[in-house]
């Protein structure tokens, strides 16, 4: 039960789980919405307020099925995120306003509560609030927590739709703004009920299609969701969808905290926190212009009040409005102080590592761990793990380069900018642009010397961590090596600003650094 336990009694936890027990979980939730409405926020048997529903509710469904729980992919919206979207959606246009899987109601009662009571009543008074959910439960206590705060004469001017959002028969109101934190689960099944669009059938994720439907029916709408949808390749159709529309996307790691902050209550599974990289999307239907997008941010625990600001995530945005092509595939993540870095990097690089990777194996062995939490490595030697990538090069001078320019920032501000996930994948590897036809003899024996004091000191610097109760050896080199080379290849590409790679490799923004100092 402790898992559960956050400020809620213990005993009085017990006394809900029993009454569940008793009643089932929609029997105990009348009995608590009945007495909680007679009473007036005084409901002493199971909880205090009525900003503790979602999470009570959450921890019922745990309690009554945890794989159903899970199958659901419901990942419920913290406070201060519900703030900072609803913040963003009071300033987008759209008569009506949605909440799209509105759960217990976090995000719609927290627009009506940025907006103020007045606009609030106002709103509600002329039937311009709608809910959707497919659970008509928690359909019924987001409908309940707004009669509380507002009055119960406003409930029967909600107007809820219970059902698959999905299905054609299902669709949004006219001139209508939509908040919604849509399902995260795979699909495995296709409905004949539904628009089978090619983002659907290619993406076959349930959270891409809510997004689609969202954005095509919606005059404006700020959906929370995975990051996954920003470069995945099986989201290129929804990714070419949104050239129609325009808006930014903040973007988050959840290494060392996370959006969905603690755990999911009641999931069992190998990884006890929420481990999702969340995106949080602001997009309106108007004027083609594409999407500015942020890099990857991370932020300590300590941090979050600080982080999740409107006016702060704004700042992070890159300067270009971002749209998808033929030859232009992916939104990058570029943070806006290596924008330039990043310009002169692709333009002065012609070829890419694939150019010089042999198909047979040769004596020019790099071993590469594909897990790169906080910086990219290539070892001479056979490192004792699971995760990780052997390839052989052509010759000497391409080893060289390529075990240098795996170890500088270059390679790890790629994986930043088009995945930034758990692993680095092969073919985004591959795919790294690299300018060694442009590195003379001179630059490449300068190149050579720290690459031979590298390779001479890798088993000094072998580090080893358990994950999933097997050890995996990786290489941490001392920064020293990985600045000589930053030096070295952005002198090449006409960049004489050395520090520019220092918050790439932070677990923390600089904005929030200097402004606690």
């Amino acid at each position: 039960m402790d898992e559960h336990v956050n400020d809620f009694n213990k005993d009085n936890l017990q006394l809900y789980y029993d009454e569940i027990d008793k009643k089932g979980l929609t029997g105990a939730w009348d009995s608590i919405l009945n007495q909680f409405s007679k009473r007036k926020n005084k409901f002493p048997t199971f909880f205090c307020k009525e900003s503790d529903f979602p999470e009570m509710y959450e921890i019922g469904l745990a309690h009554i099925n945890k794989i159903e729980k899970k199958e659901l992919g419901k990942y419920y919206t913290p406070e201060d995120v519900a703030d900072v979207m609803a913040k963003w959606l009071v300033n987008l246009e759209g008569e009506n306003v949605v909440d799209v899987c509105c759960g217990c109601g976090n995000l719609i009662i927290r627009f009506l509560s940025v907006i103020g009571e007045k606009k609030s009543k106002q709103l509600l008074r002329n039937g311009n609030i709608f809910l959707y959910d497919v659970d008509s439960l928690a359909l019924k206590i987001a409908k309940q927590r707004i009669a509380l705060i507002y009055g119960t004469e406003y409930s029967k001017y909600i107007k809820c739709k219970c059902g698959d959002f999905l299905s054609k028969k299902v669709r949004l109101p006219r001139d209508c703004k939509v908040i919604s934190n849509p399902p995260y689960h795979k699909i495995s099944n296709f409905s004949n009920d539904w628009d089978l669009t090619e983002n659907i059938k290619e993406s076959k994720e349930l959270y891409s299609a809510f997004y689609e439907k969202i954005i095509k029916q919606s005059k404006s709408s700020v959906i929370i969701s995975p990051h996954s949808f920003i470069s995945g390749e099986k989201f290129y159709s929804l990714r070419t969808l949104m050239n129609n529309y325009s808006g930014f996307i903040v973007s988050f790691d959840n290494v060392p905290g996370s959006i969905f902050n603690g755990k999911k209550k009641g999931i069992f599974n190998s990884n006890a926190t929420n481990s999702v990289r969340a995106a949080i999307s602001v997009i309106k239907n108007c004027k083609a212009e594409g999407f500015k997008i942020s890099p990857l941010i991370r932020f300590k625990n300590s941090e979050r009040k600080q982080i999740l600001n409107n006016n702060f995530l704004e700042k992070q945005l890159g300067s270009v409005k971002q749209k998808i092509s033929v030859t232009t595939k992916k939104y990058g993540k570029c943070p806006k102080k290596l924008e330039k870095v990043y310009d002169k990097w692709i333009k002065y690089s012609e070829k890419q590592l694939s150019n010089y990777i042999s198909e047979k194996n040769t004596e020019y062995l790099i071993v590469f761990p594909n897990t790169c939490r906080y910086f990219t490595v290539a070892a001479s030697i056979n490192l004792e793990r699971k995760g990780k990538y052997q390839m052989y090069l052509k010759d000497q001078r391409s080893f060289v380069l390529t075990y240098a320019f795996l170890n500088s920032s270059f390679a790890y501000l790629y994986w930043r900018i088009f995945d930034g996930g758990i692993t680095y994948t092969l073919s985004l590897l591959e795919s790294l642009p690299v300018f060694f036809d442009k590195i003379d003899e001179d630059m490449y024996l300068k190149i050579k010397k720290i690459v031979d004091i590298m390779m001479v000191e890798e088993k000094k610097y072998i580090v080893k961590k358990k994950n999933a109760g097997e050890y995996q050896n990786n290489i941490k080199f001392p920064k020293k090596y990985r600045d000589t080379l930053n030096e070295v290849f952005l002198n090449i590409i006409g960049i004489n600003n050395y520090d520019c790679f220092e918050q790439l490799h932070s677990n923390q923004i600089k904005e929030v650094e200097n402004s606690e100092n």
